[in-house]
C-alpha cells in the first residue's frame, strides 16, 4: 500500500482500513502531492479516476473534508469535532475535494443512486454547509459510468503514464498524415491506413489530437473518431 508523506494528511485515511477487512481502491496521480489518492469503494475509485483525468483540474485530494453538521461548520479532522451529551456531534466527511485552474475549490461525493434517497436531507444540510464557505457540491453516482466508460478511462490513464511518452509521441507523428488526409474517420479505418494500435487511439485522445464520444466503444464497427486540434474538450466528463 502506498505510504503518504507529502501535504495535507486526509480527515480519513481509506488507504489504511485494509487491517479492517475493507478494501483501498488507489488511483495514481500527480494532482495529489502524495502521488495518489483512494477509495474505500469501486465507485469512488471510477470518479477519482475521472477527476485525475479532467481538464482544469490542479488539485485532487481524497477524504478532505469534515463537517460538523450539529454546528453547520468545517473541522480540520474528526479530532476536532465538538462533544454534545458526551459523545461527538453528527459529522460528515466527503469523499473527495478539487480545486479549479480559477482558485474555486468543491467538494464531490461518490453514492449509488438508491443511498440518495435515504439519506436526502442530510446530503442537502451538507451542500448548506459547504456553500457558506463557498465551496461547491456536487454528487456522482454510477448512472453514468458504465463498464465501457471506466474501461476508456483507465486506458486514458495509462496513455498519460510518463512512462508511455515516447510511445504516444510517436502515434502523433502516425496519425498527422492521417489527419491531414481527411478530419473524420471510422476508428477501424483509421488504425488499418495508418497502422494503428488501439494504444495509439488513446495516445491520440489523450493529448487532444483526436476527439470521440467516450462513453461509446470507440472500436464497435460504427465508432469514429475526428481531429481535436489540441482541445481536450472531450474530456470534460463532469460539470464541476
Amino acid at each position: 500500500m502506498p505510504v503518504r508523506k507529502n501535504g495535507t494528511p486526509p480527515v480519513r485515511d481509506v488507504a489504511k482500513r485494509t487491517s479492517r477487512g475493507r478494501k483501498a481502491y488507489i488511483v495514481p496521480t500527480e494532482r495529489n502531492a502524495n502521488g495518489f489518492v483512494a477509495g474505500e469503494s469501486f465507485l469512488e475509485r471510477n470518479h477519482l479516476l475521472l477527476l485525475s483525468l479532467q481538464p482544469g483540474l490542479m488539485r485532487v485530494s481524497d477524504q478532505a473534508v469534515c463537517i460538523d453538521l450539529d454546528n453547520q461548520t468545517l473541522v480540520a479532522s474528526r479530532d476536532d469535532l465538538p462533544k454534545k451529551a458526551g459523545k461527538k456531534v453528527a459529522s460528515y466527511t466527503a469523499d473527495s475535494e478539487y480545486e479549479r485552474s480559477d482558485g474555486v475549490i468543491g467538494v464531490c461525493e461518490s453514492k449509488p443512486r438508491t443511498f440518495l434517497g435515504k439519506h436526502a436531507a442530510k446530503h442537502a444540510l451538507a451542500e448548506k454547509i459547504l456553500a457558506s464557505y463557498g465551496k461547491p457540491f456536487v454528487t456522482l453516482t454510477e448512472e453514468q459510468f458504465s463498464p465501457v466508460f471506466v474501461s476508456n478511462l483507465e486506458n486514458l490513464k495509462k496513455a498519460l503514464s510518463t512512462a508511455q511518452q515516447q510511445q504516444a509521441a510517436d502515434a502523433i507523428e502516425k496519425l498527422r498524415p492521417a489527419l491531414l488526409r481527411q478530419e473524420r474517420w471510422q476508428t477501424q479505418a483509421l488504425k488499418e491506413w495508418a497502422d494503428l494500435s488501439r494504444a495509439d487511439i488513446f495516445f491520440g485522445l489523450a493529448y487532444g489530437v483526436l476527439r470521440a464520444d467516450l462513453t461509446q466503444p470507440l472500436f464497435a464497427d460504427a465508432a469514429w473518431v475526428e481531429a481535436a486540434y489540441g482541445s481536450l474538450d472531450h474530456l470534460q466528463f463532469v460539470e464541476l
